[in-house]
């Protein structure tokens, strides 16, 4: 039985989408399945089945909830598996809160050519196969929804003392990492600082610091209770200190469990391909007629007709499963980076390696596939 049934099992409370004049970059934003992980007043919310973050949501209510879960064990044989691997898409921005805050110019150079904004998230955002055009339209739609915000003077290298000790006294740092400045230990949800100068105008972060929700209502970071010129002062610190005073090393790739030393379909479905590649890459057969955005085109990106789910499927895959997992280890220097580094300066190849906006696969379990692969994709 599919993922798909039983996930028709158990309705989440969602939002109505907002009631608006058509717009071409909310048709761009909707085709190119910002929904999918992210929550919008103007997006429809996509079904469980196609929602990276409702359907994680989902599993892990019913995880929580001893009848339903239960219940999940006897209708699906690997529930036990999905509750050990769903662990991302929970704290994704909503995007009426982003785009309130963030300046329309970086969001069009974001969304080209994303790079990791919050390394205490194991997720990052994937990079979208859009054109200029459609870039150009989203950037706009976005642009609506930017609060006004009063004029404040310019950043003062004199406040950057009283900046920093607010940021101390006010314990910004158990949000939010700032460079290699502040380490952490930081929250998922909350951006390292180190960009704030590129992503708002100063007059902007000078407001959300002040009072956040009268920004954007919704917002999750709280009010710090700080006076006008304070408010100013701490913008002034994230705008003008340095953020990387001792840069930190970029370690090397972290390895995994050993793999086994003659792979079988069971390893490597259990560890990779039923982990991590069906979410996207899905047969069609076993769930209800469903594709998903990585063999039926999604986020932008067209159909690749590649389908994972089944061993037939994945057998004959080699060539294009091998270079997409190879790609995302040159890719995920710049796409997800650890606390106190930059992303790196990459070279994007035409397509987005694998797993996209995940971490690249440790190097056993790489090297587990191509073993698998070698010996003749073993039962």
């Amino acid at each position: 039985m599919g993922f798909a049934v039983l996930l028709g099992t158990l309705s989440l409370a969602v939002p109505a989408p907002r009631a608006a004049a058509a717009h071409p970059g909310r048709d761009v934003a909707a085709g190119a399945h910002c929904a999918a992980c992210h929550a919008s007043p103007e997006l429809a919310v996509p079904v469980r089945t196609e929602s990276c973050s409702g359907c994680h949501q989902w599993v892990r209510a019913v995880a929580a909830d001893p009848a339903k879960r239960a219940k999940a064990r006897t209708i699906f044989p690997n529930w036990d598996r999905y509750e050990k691997n769903v662990v991302s898409y929970f704290g994704m921005p909503d995007l009426a809160v982003a785009f309130a805050r963030l300046d329309p110019k970086w969001v069009r150079t974001y969304l080209a050519d994303p790079h990791d904004v919050r390394p205490t998230l194991d997720e990052s955002m994937v990079r979208v196969g859009l054109d200029a055009a459609a870039l150009d339209a989203l950037t706009a739609w976005a642009a609506g929804y930017s609060a006004k915000v009063p004029a404040t003077p310019a950043p003062d290298p004199a406040a950057v003392a009283t900046g920093e000790r607010l940021f101390t006294e006010r314990a910004c740092a158990a949000c939010h990492t700032f460079g290699s400045r502040h380490l952490g230990p930081g929250i998922p949800g909350a951006p390292d600082l180190r960009w704030a100068r590129q992503r708002m105008t100063s007059d902007m972060i000078a407001a959300w610091i002040a009072n956040p929700a009268a920004v954007a209502p919704g917002a999750t970071m709280p009010a710090l209770g700080l006076t006008e010129a304070e408010a100013r002062a701490l913008r002034d610190y994230v705008v003008l200190a340095d953020p990387d005073p001792a840069p930190v090393p970029v370690p090397a790739v972290a390895n995994g469990e050993p793999a086994p030393a003659t792979p079988t379909w069971t390893d490597v479905e259990a560890r990779v391909f039923g982990k991590i590649c069906v979410h996207c890459h899905m047969d069609p057969a076993q769930n209800e007629g469903r594709a998903g955005p990585g063999n039926a085109g999604g986020f932008g990106w067209a159909a690749t007709g590649i389908e994972l789910q089944t061993y037939e499927g994945v057998r004959k895959e080699q060539v294009r499963v091998l270079a997409a997992l190879e790609r995302r280890y040159a890719e995920e220097a710049r796409d997800h980076v650890r606390p106190g580094q930059v992303p790196a300066a990459t070279a994007r190849p035409p397509r987005p390696g694998m797993p996209m906006g995940q971490p690249a696969l440790p190097l056993e379990d790489y090297a587990m596939v191509k073993a698998w692969y070698a010996a003749g994709a073993p039962r």
